[in-house]
């Protein structure tokens, strides 16, 4: 009878094990290792700094300096790479020529630089706005090459629109006298920063021209008087005075003087009418309001992360573990055999 037990005991084990193991857990995948790469670290380094764009208005400019420097061991030609955004143009400086695999990126450079030695160039970089711009930033990019085309990684540099000022206009003019005149400009920064020059528009109207100074070439007064440029350094607090001169046929004359473009000044005096005559005349800035500044477009929101649905139950996101139903009915079932098996076992035993 107790072999008779052990026996069923032992079937019972044997069926119940398959059903109450866990689920296999599989080997984690070994990760491939990279092989480590062989390469020559750079020896010419590049570096550009930080730019200033002034002048003309409308199409400013400003110089660009880059340090290539030699951090071998042994003297080497120094090159470096110049990549502009779209904005900006190269027009001059350290033997540039444009490179035909990628836009906007010029090879520049080439001199021998001794072991440790360090050479500076000088460019010139100008924007390429079709209108006026103020305040905007930019960034250009320089990277070292050797003489065997290694380069180096690119660093960034930044470039600098003007930014928005107050300079105010005042004028007076002589009498006329054998139908010439000389009014007296007055330009005063009245900012907190240096500019760089600005741009004087005398409006005339039949009868009147601008003799001197020189008129600009830009064909933006579309034939109704004279643009003059100041290309100067106008420092914070100072003031540039010159002479313009006219002749003056037909009787009394307005003129009208202003400083543009009118969108980069925040004040008002920036308008002077004068009338010229036998008396003479005078102005100290009759301005409309600038435009203000264009507003800036809102950004547009970057999309959020998804997330789950609040339909989505804790229990349907959590991994299942453990024996499922099946398993414990078929726990259920050798059960109910092995009991099975023992009563009748023991009714044969009892009638024996």
């Amino acid at each position: 009878m107790n072999r008779l037990l052990s026996s069923g005991l032992l079937a019972a084990a044997l069926l119940l094990a398959p059903a109450l193991a866990g689920p296999a857990v599989a080997a984690p995948t070994a990760t491939p290792t990279a092989s480590p790469s062989h390469t020559v670290a750079p020896t010419i380094t590049a570096r550009g700094g930080l730019v200033f764009l002034g002048g003309d208005p409308w199409s400013p400019s400003g110089p660009l300096e880059v340090s290539v420097r030699n951090s071998g061991i042994t003297a080497a030609k120094g090159f470096f790479m110049l990549r502009l955004p779209e904005s900006v143009d190269l027009t001059s400086g350290a033997d540039c020529r444009a490179d035909a695999d990628t836009p906007r990126t010029w090879l520049c450079g080439g001199a021998e630089l001794p072991a440790r030695g360090e050479r500076t160039y000088r460019l010139t970089v100008l924007s390429s706005h079709a209108e006026p711009v103020f305040g905007v930033k930019a960034w250009g990019s320089v990277a070292g090459r050797n003489a065997t085309g290694i380069t180096d990684g690119f660093t960034e540099f930044r470039i600098n629109w003007p930014d928005r000022t107050s300079v105010g206009l005042r004028a007076t003019a002589t009498p006329v006298v054998d139908g010439t005149t000389r009014v007296r400009v007055r330009v005063t920064n009245t900012g907190s920063f240096d500019i760089g020059g600005y741009s004087l528009a005398v409006t005339t109207p039949a009868g009147v021209r601008v003799t001197a100074p020189g008129c600009s070439d830009s064909g933006r007064m579309n034939g109704v008087g004279c643009e003059i440029l100041r290309p100067i350094v106008l420092t914070a607090g100072t003031i540039d005075s010159f002479d313009v001169h006219l002749t003056v046929t037909g009787g009394e004359k307005t003129v009208r003087l202003s400083l543009t473009p009118a969108q980069r000044y925040t004040n008002r005096d920036t308008t002077v009418t004068l009338r010229l005559g036998g008396t003479g005349g005078s102005g100290a800035g009759d301005t409309p309001t600038p435009s203000p500044d264009p507003t800036a477009t809102a950004a547009t929101p970057s999309p959020s992360a998804s997330v789950p649905s609040a339909s989505t139950t804790q229990a349907e996101q959590l991994p299942r573990t453990g024996p499922s139903g099946g398993a414990y009915a078929l726990v259920g079932a050798a059960m109910l055999a092995l009991g099975a098996g023992l009563l009748v076992l023991r009714r044969r035993l009892s009638r024996g």
